[in-house]
């Protein structure tokens, strides 16, 4: 919710993190004051009287909680709100992604080599707005100066307009149009803007657009801000006190940073920085997150909601490791499996990973160390406790103990079979198969009366049978990344 008030003809807003645009707003604004270094004050009232905090206001970001209430208000001047502070943040913020920083950096040499004067003049023709400023001026490896101050004297417009239109900045989150405009009519948000004139009715209740609540405010301009990541995006929506949700976000900002200055191929994603961050902060987090998700393939924001109970399971992740999913499976030519994101769903909406331990289990070189972690995965999500740990450990010792005893061909064709029965939801053909094999081989399958009696329930218990069927010990080989 915002409001915009007046007090001695000078305006102010009210913001308060009632709902996720809000929230993001709030984050990206708290973010901007600090780059602009103006103080903090923090007041508390049983009613929030405006004029009360106006002395503050003056020179101050006033956070208000109201005790009447329970809410929380983010209280500034409206001056603070420049369009030249706002590129000033821009520039901060987004160094790498501007074409004019770019070409600063660049020319800070003295000899410039002929692929790097071609990369600078592709800067130069960038977008339109960078076409327009240079003309037909082109680089020539000894016209620094020039370049420089064309620069300088366009420093503004070029950051605007590389802002407005680069598709992982502002056109990733808002209608291009809207860049720092007043509010108007239909919000600027990406899958909230809609034409007012052709549809505003018909989004509005009872079909009387006064009565539509698709607000739009300046403040959403901060929304980007609030996000991190570039082709995946997130934001934390920890919307319980405006502290919070400043240390959960920037300790996620903090993870990412850490995570891609850590991973030697510089390509780790901010999925899984995600990940360590509320594994993390389950550790002080006691009631549901939703996380808002914005891919730039999409032309919407998407939401991931945390339940309580899932962050108990993250509490217990530290036997899993999370890197081991981070690639994608090819299927075909065409068509590729994002593991992690599979993964990742899975545990926040408490969802069995069966299916992705039937993919492993039917690849031809599949991956038994996966598909012990996916089965690890399921027993924190069963919550299967001890019992089921000495279920699926005598399985496994079963399984091993076949191996010694049966030629190499026949374990692989027992474990085709299986795979195959289990695969096609034939649970009467794998407990058939599972007697033949105790049979021929000699064992005895203590583990298999509970498939007889419950077969869905124990399901772990075949998965991990199967898995443990194979020379070798490559269920408990870590293969990061799938390989």
């Amino acid at each position: 919710m915002v409001e915009e008030f007046v007090i001695d003809e000078k305006s102010y807003f009210k913001l308060s993190a009632t709902e996720w645009r809000y929230s993001a707003a709030a984050l990206g604004l708290m973010r901007y004051f600090d780059f602009l270094e103006i103080p903090w004050i923090e007041k508390a009232f049983d009613v929030l009287s405006l004029p009360e905090i106006a002395k503050e206001l003056q020179k101050s970001i006033v956070c208000v909680y109201e005790r009447s209430t329970g809410f929380e208000y983010l209280c500034f001047a409206k001056e603070y709100l420049s369009e030249e502070d706002y590129l000033r943040f821009v520039r901060e913020i987004y160094p790498n992604d501007l074409y004019p920083f770019l070409i600063e950096e660049q020319l800070k040499k003295s000899v410039f080599e002929e692929a790097e004067i071609k990369e600078i003049n592709t800067w130069l023709t960038g977008n339109t707005v960078m076409k327009k400023i240079f003309g037909k001026t082109k680089f020539t490896g000894e016209n620094k100066d020039e370049i420089l101050t064309i620069i300088k004297a366009n420093k503004d417009l070029s950051t605007k307009e590389s802002f407005r239109y680069k598709k992982n900045l502002y056109a990733n989150y808002a209608n291009t149009h809207q860049l720092l405009n007043e509010g108007g009519d239909s919000c600027r948000l990406s899958g909230y803007s809609i034409d007012m004139g052709k549809k505003g009715r018909s989004t509005a209740y009872n079909f009387n657009v006064k009565t539509s609540t698709n607000m739009d405010t300046i403040l959403f301009d901060w929304i980007p801000f609030a996000f991190i990541g570039d082709r995946e995006a997130f934001f934390i929506n920890a919307n319980y006190d405006l502290k919070q949700l400043k240390k959960i976000n920037t300790f996620l900002r903090t993870q990412v940073k850490k995570d891609r200055d850590d991973d030697k191929n510089k390509n780790q994603n901010v999925r899984y920085s995600l990940f360590n961050s509320m594994i993390f902060s389950s550790q002080f987090i006691n009631f549901d997150v939703e996380v808002i998700y914005k891919n730039r393939e999409r032309d919407f924001f998407e939401t991931l909601y945390i339940r309580h109970e899932s962050m108990e399971i993250l509490k217990s992740m530290d036997k899993i490791n999370y890197k081991a999913f981070c690639f994608s499976l090819k299927i075909n030519d065409n068509y590729y499996i994002d593991i992690q994101e599979k993964i990742t769903n899975c545990i926040l909406n408490l969802v069995l990973t069966d299916e992705l331990i039937e993919l492993f289990l039917k690849q031809k070189n599949s991956n038994g160390y996966l598909v012990s972690q996916c089965i690890e995965i399921n027993w924190l999500i069963r919550k299967g406790g001890e019992v089921m740990k000495k279920k699926m450990s005598g399985a496994y010792a079963c399984a091993k103990e076949v191996v010694k005893k049966i030629p190499e061909n026949k374990i692989e064709s027992y474990r085709q079979r299986l795979t195959s029965a289990i695969v096609f939801k034939d649970y009467d053909r794998v407990c058939q198969i599972l007697l033949q094999l105790s049979n021929y081989s000699n064992v005895s399958f203590n583990f298999a009366y509970d498939l007889f009696e419950d077969f869905e329930n124990n399901k772990d218990i075949a998965y991990t049978f199967i898995n443990a069927l194979r020379k070798g010990n490559d269920n408990t080989s870590n293969n990061e990344g799938g390989n």
